[in-house]
This record gives C-alpha cells, structure tokens and sequence, in this order.
C-alpha cells in the first residue's frame, strides 16, 4: 500500500511538471494544441512520456513502422527524406503523426541535431486522445496534407523537372496543385502497375526505380524516373494498350481519374503535353 501511494505521488508530480511544460513551453508555439483548455492539458499529459535523446542520435527511420507521435521539448531535430535534409525543427515543432494517421510507414528520418528531450504520445494514446479531441484530430490531418504535399513538390523540383517533358516550363502554381493530388505509391520488383487490356484508371510520374512496358508479350521499352505513363487510357478513354510491370523496387506519384480530369480543366496546357507524350508513343 505504501508503494502504492508513493508511486501515486510521483505519477501525480510527472503529470504537473509536464501539464507546466506544456502552458509554459508548447501552448504558443504548436498550432494543433491553439485555444487548448485545462481538460485537454491534462489529457495528454496523463498520456504522454518524456524521452531524452542525444546528439545526431536516429529517432526513428524512413520505412520504419510508426508506433509514436512526438513533440520537441528541448533541442531540435533535422527531418530527411532520401538523403536529402529537408527540414529542421525546434522547440514546439511535431512530427510522427502520418504513419498513425494513415497507417503507412514513416516517411523520413529524424535525426537529433543535438540533446533533445521530446514529448512521446504511444499509438493507442494518440488514437485516444485525438478521437476525444476531433479538434486536435482535424488540425493534425492539415499538418500532414500540408507535409505530404510539400514533400511531394520538392521532389519534382529537385529530381524530376529536368526529366519529365510534360512538366517543362511548368508554372509554380501547377506543381502547388499538382503535389495537391498526387499520392506517392511505392511498388515492388515484379510487381505490374497495369495490365493491358484493362480499364485505364491511374495516371503515374515515377519518382525513383525503373519499369518495364511490355506490349502482345514483348518489352517495347523501359522508363525511369520523370517518365509517366497510363495517360493514353485517361485522354482517350479506350483500353491501356501495355502492360507495365516494376523491374526493381518502385516509387511512383499517382493521379486517379477526377482529379487528373480537374487538373487538366485548370491547365489545358498540360493536357496538350501529354498528349503529345502520348502520340509519340505510337
């Protein structure tokens, strides 16, 4: 019963000093947690756990799969998506929440810039906490799409303008709305992205790997990155004339059907790109 008692104690203290660092230190400086009242505070205080890193110590990696969402307390950390630095956060900044939003696996690598004590919200707490707070739920959904999108315009800035024909002289406000829909999907060796004869439903960039296009059971070509594909079934409407399969691990962005037929209502001029992508084909 004593031990108890002293454990209720102390599970009391941990619970203050982190409800004080959260109204001292995070409150103004992470959006998701604005206009947080006391009942929240203490809701994740109760859940969270304090964990120290040290300098240029890994957090978690790229591919892993997600089990937390973390704050910075103290310190910073440098965010990087294959081998590229793409971002570094402090004190209030977040990050983790993608891979329990949507289930896929972490989509960078954090890394400790230096010793860094960070706020840890487990999986079941964070489903918890964020199904109770639907507030908190909508403006950690922002904070990702916004994540998910800039880093799908960096990519096509810094690997795929200077390969894809169709994005030439591409405007900054396309490639906004263009990251806007695009998914990225990866794909493993052997594995077909489309068979001919079929339905045409997808439009894809490739953003990493190579594919091969195999037409009446004969590879008529191979495609890296910046290449697209399964626009013709989209501008014409008849059956995908090849089959495309990954001949090593893949990445593609893809674009389903309404959202390749909006964009293309907003810029026609990337309609007329594509098209003569596509009869070149021929």
């Amino acid at each position: 019963m004593f031990k108890k008692l002293i454990g209720s104690a102390r599970d009391s203290k941990r619970r203050k000093a982190i409800e004080e660092q959260v109204e001292t230190v995070l409150l103004s400086r992470v959006p998701f947690l604005e206009g947080a009242d006391y009942k929240l505070i203490s809701d994740l205080a109760e859940a969270i756990e304090s964990v120290d890193y040290g300098k240029h110590e890994v957090i978690f990696k790229e591919g892993d799969i997600g089990d937390s969402f973390f704050l910075v307390v103290k310190g910073s950390v440098r965010v990087s998506s294959k081998g590229e630095d793409i971002a570094d956060l402090g004190v209030g900044g977040c990050f983790g929440e993608g891979a329990l939003l949507t289930d896929e696996v972490r989509g960078a690598t954090i890394t400790a810039t230096e010793e860094a004590t960070l706020f840890q919200l487990k999986r079941d707490s964070f489903s918890g906490l964020t199904e109770k707070y639907l507030k908190v739920r909508f403006r950690l959904k922002e904070l990702h799409s916004q994540r998910r999108a800039e880093g799908i315009k960096n990519s096509i800035e810094r690997n795929l303008l200077e390969n894809a024909p169709f994005l030439a002289g591409a405007s900054s406000d396309f490639i906004n709305d263009l990251a806007q829909i695009l998914i990225r999907k990866t794909y493993a060796k052997d594995e077909v992205l489309i068979c001919e004869g079929a339905e045409g439903t997808t439009f894809f960039l490739i953003e990493e790997g190579v594919v091969g296009i195999n037409k009446s059971g004969n590879q008529i070509a191979e495609l890296g990155p910046g290449a697209c594909f399964g626009e013709g079934s989209l501008l014409t409407k008849k059956p995908c004339s090849a089959t495309v399969t990954a001949l090593t691990e893949t990445s593609c962005f893809i674009m389903e059907s309404g959202p390749f037929s909006g964009i293309l209502a907003r810029y026609p001029v990337f309609g007329k790109k594509l098209l003569r992508v596509h009869a070149g084909r021929k």
